[in-house]
């Protein structure tokens, strides 16, 4: 089985993503195009590389989503496209490059699910440890619920993954989930209580255990 690479969709206009803007903005970051093959009527795939950093995406152009792989290219990819596409949307999805056929069915997939989800809107809020054995509560709706079983399911698969909700004020954020190895010390990993005003020396902050969403949390 071939390894498992995340990647993170923009949006971009059919329009911008044919035009020598494109390619200009790349350019001026000193990323190069290797590769572009038409793989259906409306779906492309193009290798991208600055030095040695290689970028491997997908544009669906029916849709005007890209979805960008999460290498060590990533943040520079996505400051250099800054001025061209209208957003990052959260649609990341595991993808094996061996399983090309499917992996292009299940990129459909997410964002013809993830607009379906548009109309259903979820929301979640999380209250955390004030102190030792003090509890934690979690509130949502049905909807948000449903779509966190699905993050945990990915998680549980891929190691770890970014879950896009929202409070009931409307107000997005993210929920990232990691599945924890039996490597890890966790003693050594940051305790989750809010009622304490300092935090121990030397202890690993939960951000720092994501490897896989490391470019995607460093761009942002």
């Amino acid at each position: 089985m071939s390894e498992k690479e995340l990647y993170n969709a923009v949006v971009l206009s059919e329009s911008l993503y044919f035009s020598e803007i494109f390619q200009k903005v790349l350019a001026q970051h000193n990323i190069v195009q290797e590769e572009h093959t038409r793989l259906t009527d409306y779906t492309y795939k193009s290798t991208f590389r600055k030095g040695e950093s290689v970028l491997t995406s997908y544009y669906f152009a029916n849709y005007e989503v890209m979805f960008v792989q999460a290498s060590e290219l990533y943040s520079l990819f996505v400051i250099a496209l800054e001025s061209v596409i209208e957003g990052i949307t959260g649609m990341e999805i595991y993808l094996e490059e061996s399983q090309q056929d499917s992996s292009l069915i299940r990129m459909e997939n997410r964002i013809v699910n993830e607009k379906g989800k548009c109309e259903k809107f979820p929301y979640m809020q999380l209250y955390g440890q004030e102190l030792w054995h003090s509890p934690a509560f979690l509130l949502a709706n049905r909807e948000g619920l449903l779509q966190l079983r699905e993050a945990i399911d990915v998680a549980l698969q891929n190691g770890e993954y970014r879950h896009v909700t929202s409070s009931s004020e409307g107000d997005g954020y993210d929920l990232l989930i990691k599945r924890i190895e039996e490597d890890v010390e966790w003693s050594r990993v940051e305790t989750p209580y809010t009622g304490l005003s300092n935090k121990e020396e030397g202890t690993i902050k939960p951000s720092d255990l994501f490897s896989q969403y490391r470019t995607i949390l460093e761009e942002e």
